[in-house]
């Protein structure tokens, strides 16, 4: 506990000095002391008085500083007493913490915690006890979203970090993949998430001129649950790379059929295929006509609708389904055989792909 990693400092600043000193934390909890502790008031007004990390000031008799990371105030340091000694001593004091804190910081940070939460290197159990240590509410409501960036791009772990508020987390997990992990306040919109990471593209697009992937997980209603928010998101990115290349947000809950093609043995997939173009493959298609079909499933199998949008006559929408039927022996007019159709892409899709690179 964070007690036990401050004492032995206040211990022996205590037997130098014979002073009463301890470290408060932003919540008005007395964290560790020696001497005479602060009660609840005092320990309150030291929070209540603070002006920022690192400046010296006087609350109720006692010389304080307040120290943190991230410009986010985390402890008070204080020592009872207002002279230029005691003021001194105090500033001694918050150097030997904030020191501290550094040495121990996979261990005790927050950022650090998180991220070993997320990757599930933390015991169900230990969870709660460490969230509380480290003064992180263990039962709100969270949501994650997985940011992928073309490389290491310093600048977007600070642009979000000044997107978004102290409640939430940013934890870059690699040169290549930064989290964001959301707190959602009661009675939160359904298009939040979207909204969201919609902002999250905008503003890095805008200022970093950088085009990113957003995976969105599924809310959680408590930090033990936050590894399988992170791992859909995970998965709506690597998933819907795949199949749908073109969208820069992907959610784990819009992954439809591709969710269940994507766990399927790719022997399995190529005998589908086999099975299904017994001739040839999709790759007798060319761009004009793939290009009519995902107009034509983008209307529902409207062929009216089809020819209008695509601003060809409907004689010619309907000589080019022909024409598919003949190379593919699918007549997309009818509902079974469009299903077929838009699976067999599907799966040709995830075989051509290579998901490990994602």
């Amino acid at each position: 506990m964070l007690s036990e990693v401050f004492q032995p400092v206040l211990d022996q600043m205590r037997g130098v000095t014979h002073k009463s000193m301890g470290v408060v934390n932003s919540t008005s909890v007395l964290v560790s002391y020696v001497g005479e502790p602060v009660g609840d008031d005092e320990a309150f007004s030291m929070i209540s008085s603070v002006q920022g990390n690192g400046r010296p000031f006087i609350s109720n008799g006692y010389s304080c500083v307040a120290i943190g990371t991230r410009n986010i105030m985390e402890f008070v340091v204080y020592v009872k007493g207002t002279d230029p000694e005691e003021q001194k001593l105090c500033a001694l004091l918050a150097i030997s913490i904030s020191n501290l804190q550094i040495h121990c910081a996979d261990r005790y940070d927050k950022t650090s915690y998180l991220k070993s939460v997320l990757q599930g290197n933390v015991l169900p159990g230990d969870i709660y006890l460490r969230s509380g240590e480290l003064q992180i509410d263990a039962d709100v409501s969270r949501l994650v979203f997985i940011v992928q960036i073309p490389g290491n791009e310093t600048g977007v772990v600070q642009l979000m970090q000044n997107m978004f508020p102290e409640q939430d987390f940013i934890i870059n997990i690699d040169n290549k993949n930064i989290v964001l992990i959301k707190a959602l306040s009661p009675g939160y919109a359904s298009d939040f998430a979207e909204k969201t990471a919609k902002s999250i593209v905008e503003m890095i697009n805008s200022e970093l001129m950088l085009k990113v992937f957003v995976g969105i997980g599924t809310p959680v209603d408590s930090i033990n649950e936050i590894a399988r928010s992170y791992s859909e998101a995970r998965l709506a990115i690597e998933i819907g790379r795949v199949f749908e290349g073109e969208k820069y947000i992907l959610s784990y809950d819009e992954l439809g059929i591709g969710r269940l093609i994507y766990q399927l043995p790719s022997k399995l997939c190529e005998l589908f295929l086999d099975e299904i173009f017994k001739k040839d493959g999709l790759e007798v298609l060319d761009d004009e006509t793939l290009q009519t079909i995902d107009k034509f499933f983008e209307n529902n199998l409207n062929v009216s609708e089809t020819s209008r949008q695509l601003f060809v006559h409907r004689n010619t929408l309907v000589y080019r389904l022909d024409k598919i039927e003949r190379l593919t022996g699918l007549d997309l007019r009818k509902f079974d055989d469009a299903v077929v159709f838009k699976v067999a892409v599907l799966v040709s899709k995830y075989l051509t792909s290579n998901p490990s690179k994602f």
